[in-house]
């Protein structure tokens, strides 16, 4: 089955989140920002609305759908309320930016293509993840400063390059219960070399095991995106086992697009996806243990992209409206 992609750009999703925006209000939905909420209104294993610092706000039922940046603060009200979660999976890895002409057949037949390779050594699962074809590296912050690796593009502003994310899904065991608070703690090391800011080494270098200094940088042929990147070693940051799995994957995509494992390649890092957590929920994304209460989105480990998420919503939406139908 085919799936068109219409693909909007950074600069037309602003367009199209106002849009969206008008219409809720035009029609009659009131939207409240600056008034995060503190905790859920639970009785009897039922919601009945969510407080915030200025007010409580009373509903029949709730949907909450965080984002990855709420995840820490999501997983922290559910334990806090007995809502029931699991340890997900940690994502872990770097942004990699290489030449256009490399991932010319790949971007002129699907634009993003999504690539799973399980690694010989470790038998580990890396993904590509969020591809850029003439897009931009990013970085992007998240409570106390803490700076992460993304990567966008425009819909009218090209670069010469592609960038896309390669990550690590790691699925620990008990005890361990802190996924979120382990990539932050990978992601505080690069911090830690870079002065808050994100680390870049040339794929030539890292297998060579030397750090990226500014003038081989100056010198490579692909010219970062990332203009306030700071060279370095990124062996210094990740894992052995997710660096070695990350090498991996890069020889192996070679042989799909040659020219991927140069010497030339950017390696950016570190990118972390803050959703490891997974709040449990039946079929319809009602929480088992609260009635009327939904989750969705990544924040809530249940998605992981914007595309799911967007479908994850609709399908809450039409739960509820039947709910709604079939009480009328």
């Amino acid at each position: 089955m085919q799936c068109p992609v219409r693909h909007l750009g950074t600069e037309k999703t602003q367009e199209l989140y106002r849009t969206i925006y008008e219409h809720l209000k035009n029609s009659g939905v009131e939207v409240r920002f600056n008034s995060p909420v503190t905790e859920f209104i639970i009785d009897n294993q039922k919601v009945l609305g969510v407080k915030s610092a200025v007010k409580s706000y009373f509903a029949n039922y709730v949907v909450v759908t965080v984002g990855r940046d709420g995840s820490d603060w999501l997983m922290k009200q559910c334990a806090s309320q007995a809502i029931p979660t699991e340890v997900g999976i940690v994502d872990i890895g770097v942004r990699v930016e290489c030449r256009n002409e490399v991932m010319q057949e790949i971007n002129d037949n699907f634009y993003e293509a999504k690539l799973i390779h399980y690694t010989r050594t470790f038998d580990d699962k890396v993904r590509t993840f969020c591809s850029n074809p003439g897009g931009f590296v990013s970085s992007e912050y998240y409570d106390n400063n803490l700076a992460v690796v993304n990567g966008h593009s425009y819909k009218d502003l090209k670069s010469e390059n592609t960038n896309f994310a390669l990550l690590v899904s790691q699925k620990f065991t008990e005890p361990f219960n802190a996924p979120i608070e382990y990539g932050k703690h990978i992601a505080r090391l690069a911090n830690m070399l870079t002065r808050n800011k994100i680390m870049v080494q040339r794929f030539g270098d890292l297998v060579r095991g030397r750090r990226t200094t500014s003038d081989r940088l100056y010198r490579n042929n692909i010219v970062p995106t990332l203009k306030d990147a700071v060279p370095g070693d990124l062996s210094l940051v990740l894992p052995h086992r997710i660096l070695f799995d990350i090498i991996e994957m890069i020889k192996s995509l070679d042989k799909v697009s040659p020219g991927l494992a140069s010497d030339e390649t950017l390696l950016y890092g570190v990118e972390v996806k803050f959703y490891s957590n997974i709040v449990k929920v039946d079929k319809s994304f009602q929480s088992p243990s609260v009635t009327n209460l939904f989750f969705g989105g990544d924040g809530a480990g249940i998605t992981r992209g914007l595309m799911q998420a967007s479908v994850n919503g609709v399908l809450i939406a039409r739960e509820i409206v039947n709910k709604l139908t079939s009480k009328s």
